[in-house]
């Protein structure tokens, strides 16, 4: 339950579409729809399981670095994990959501940019 998923093909009323395994049965996943409180039963042999295939992955190669392959990249960034609080990462991804916020990236850059600035005796962030 709580595994991110894709419907392979249309099933019923139901389109290809990706949601969120919320009950398990026999052979049939309740999904919720991504987006919406859609409920929907859906044949378990007509879903892509992302988070099973993410955890089979980090099983078989837990030390591979993420991101992009090295080379690859347009600009000097780096990945960085932090942890957020749930509540306000909700707000920031309904934020996204509705278009507020395009690109999260460029987001995160400034907003911590800014509030670097503010500080005294630091470099300015650029």
């Amino acid at each position: 339950m709580g595994d991110k998923i894709k419907v392979k093909r249309p099933e019923g009323d139901l389109l290809v579409c990706r949601g969120m395994i919320t009950a398990i049965g026999r052979d049939v996943l309740t999904i919720r729809v991504d987006g919406t409180s859609v409920l929907a039963n859906v044949a378990a042999d007509n879903v892509t399981n992302f988070s099973l295939a993410a955890r089979k992955a980090w099983q078989h190669m837990p030390k591979r670095n993420v991101g992009r392959p090295k080379g690859s990249r347009v600009s000097d960034r780096v990945s960085v994990t932090i942890r957020i609080d749930r509540r306000l990462w909700q707000l920031f991804r309904q934020a996204e959501a509705d278009g507020v916020i395009s690109d999260r990236t460029a987001t995160l850059n400034s907003w911590i940019a800014e509030h670097l600035n503010r500080l005294p005796n630091t470099r300015k962030a650029s």
